[in-house]
């Protein structure tokens, strides 16, 4: 049985392409379609297969696919598997008005399905039902343009050690390895901690293994709004107790490597550089270290960079810093309980010391913490 439906874009194939590559989102413009599972290692390209929960009126249809054909932009051909056999194929033609859509399908149903008089029934039916898909891929189409999405990255508004923040669109930002890393594991702790209802920026999209989309938040970090009012130390350090405390309540998927014992979300970077004051309140940000453990041992890292960490802001943003660092290390400390935190402090100290971006200051520091040697 053969079937084809068409629709024009109003969007060039390249922001076509850019949404429809993740699969796991085709249940967003399918209404066929309940979920989508990927059973492969690789997450896009030819060799990616996934299984497809499909539901037409009563019937439900378990469907095990592969991606065969993978032209980026262009084609993307996927083969069927399970009650249904057969072929599909997703064309993307540039023309005026943007990118003409064309979805090919060549399928056969089993002889239960009532062989060629099913066909005759089932045919008009499922073309039906895939011009209304093709009708809601639209609808996606238009409301991502309308939030901003499918832009090229825009301004930049932030440089970090690893990664550039750059706008994109009015409500979200990029953020982007600038040494090619793969942030997958940022996009997947951004996805299962604010399911938890632990406080991170909203996740959007990624657009290459090396970019993430997520939400734009505006406001100060704690350690910007620390240094311009330093009367808010006690308030800030509870508040980062407090979010360590909270994010060990979330469990960390069961497969993210182990650092200590537990089985937490560990950030392994929370500081107050990591945290926006927004207006909705203490935000975490960059989630890309995170793993598996416990959040005292994460709170003994945090301890660590606290105690040791090197601003690498203004003359006077230094010296107000180093005055107040212990200070605020020692109210964070006695907030979420010293003892539970100094006994991993050396422990929390390797850990630190194979971070390759560390200064010989930093390591001779972090060195004397372990050995309880630090002023």
């Amino acid at each position: 049985m053969e079937i084809r439906v068409v629709i024009d874009l109003p969007a060039p194939p390249n922001e076509v392409w850019n949404y429809l590559r993740d699969v796991t989102k085709h249940s967003e413009w399918m209404i066929d379609t309940v979920n989508v599972q990927v059973t492969s290692k690789i997450l896009e390209g030819a060799g990616l297969t996934f299984d497809c929960l499909t539901a037409v009126g009563p019937f439900r249809v378990h469907d095990h696919m592969e991606v065969l054909e993978w032209e980026p932009d262009h084609l993307m051909g996927v083969q069927h598997a399970g009650i249904v056999s057969g072929f599909g194929r997703f064309t993307l033609v540039p023309n005026a008005g943007g990118t003409r859509f064309c979805w090919d399908e060549s399928i056969q149903l089993p002889w239960h399905f009532g062989g060629k008089l099913g066909e005759r029934v089932a045919k008009p039916i499922l073309a039906g039902i895939w011009k209304r898909n093709l009708r809601g891929l639209r609808r996606r189409i238009i409301e991502r343009q309308e939030a901003g999405l499918g832009l090229e990255p825009g301004g930049l508004i932030n440089v970090g050690s690893e990664w550039e923040l750059r706008h994109y669109g009015p409500k979200h930002v990029v953020r982007t390895s600038t040494r090619g890393l793969d942030l997958s594991r940022e996009a997947e702790a951004l996805v299962a901690v604010n399911a938890a209802g632990f406080p991170v920026p909203r996740f959007v999209e990624q657009l290459e293994p090396s970019s993430i989309v997520m939400e734009r938040l505006d406001g100060p970090t704690m350690l910007e709004d620390l240094t311009s009012r330093p009367w808010t130390l006690s308030k800030h350090a509870k508040n980062l107790a407090r979010l360590h405390r909270a994010l060990g309540a979330v469990a960390a998927p069961s497969h993210w490597e182990r650092v200590s014992e537990g089985k937490s979300v560990v950030h392994l970077d929370l500081h107050p550089g990591n945290i926006k004051i927004s207006s909705r309140g203490p935000v975490v940000l960059n989630w890309s270290r995170s793993a598996r453990g416990s959040s005292a041992f994460d709170a003994a890292v945090t301890y660590v960079i606290l105690r040791t960490g090197v601003s690498r802001n203004g003359r006077f943003a230094r010296l107000l810093i180093g005055t107040l660092r212990k200070r605020f290390a020692n109210v964070f400390l006695k907030e979420f309980g010293a003892s539970e935190v100094l006994s991993r402090v050396r422990e929390a100290a390797e850990l630190r010391l194979l971070d390759p971006d560390l200064s010989s200051h930093e390591r001779e520091a972090v060195f004397a913490l372990a050995r309880d040697e630090l002023d």
